[in-house]
């Protein structure tokens, strides 16, 4: 006898490949000239202006035109009323070799998907459980691939060049530390739904017009 799952609330992260990972070298090469915003202390990831969306660089538009052609696919993919997914917010990060460095435990406020593109392999990324309460007062019995860290639960997603993954900017993750022997780099973006938004099949009537 084998029973069968029922997922109930299930958090959706959608997952994509490049196909110009040819050009990596010049947007990291472009990327490091580019001004940096701060560095997440303690953890010492080195994070750029976040207008990286709206720069003007032949290599780094045909990768924001991907991410854009992505983020078409997941509105299509989910039904989703509005016009566009529009990105807000881009920016990039940089954790040297053998540095530790690591985002801390954090999520994207003001926003509703989120991403992280991988221009290079390197430490992962874990998202953290939203159902972590849950286990205050139960009993909770892990599974394989389920880890246990400082932050709670959570679960890894690994960190390999031309991927990219969009997830709802609500959901908490960390990156692990970069311990290899070479530079982890990665491009991260905030999008949000525009134009007219959940429109109202009998009235033809949005709840939202959004202008970005």
């Amino acid at each position: 006898m084998q029973g069968k799952e029922v997922h109930l609330f299930p958090v959706v992260l959608r997952e994509y490949q490049s196909d110009i990972t040819h050009n990596t070298d010049k947007v990291i090469e472009f990327l490091k000239t580019y001004p940096s915003m701060q560095s997440n202390i303690p953890e010492g990831v080195i994070t750029t202006r976040p207008d990286l969306h709206e720069c003007e660089n032949e290599y780094v538009d045909e990768l924001f035109g991907f991410f854009e052609q992505c983020l078409e696919e997941y509105r299509y993919a989910y039904k989703l009323y509005c016009d566009e997914l529009k990105i807000t917010l881009g920016w990039a990060n940089h954790a040297p070799a053998g540095s530790g460095f690591g985002h801390p435990l954090h999520r994207h406020p003001m926003s509703y998907l989120s991403a992280v593109y991988y221009l290079t392999d390197g430490a992962p990324t874990f998202f953290d459980d939203p159902c972590t309460p849950r286990v205050y007062d139960t009993l909770d019995v892990w599974y394989h691939d389920k880890m246990e860290s400082d932050w709670g639960i959570n679960e890894k997603v690994d960190a390999e060049a031309g991927k990219l993954i969009l997830f709802p900017s609500w959901l908490r993750h960390y990156s692990g530390r970069q311990m290899d022997d070479y530079d982890r780099w990665t491009i991260s973006f905030n999008a949000f739904p525009t134009g007219k938004t959940n429109v109202h099949a009998a009235w033809d009537m949005p709840q939202l017009n959004v202008k970005l």
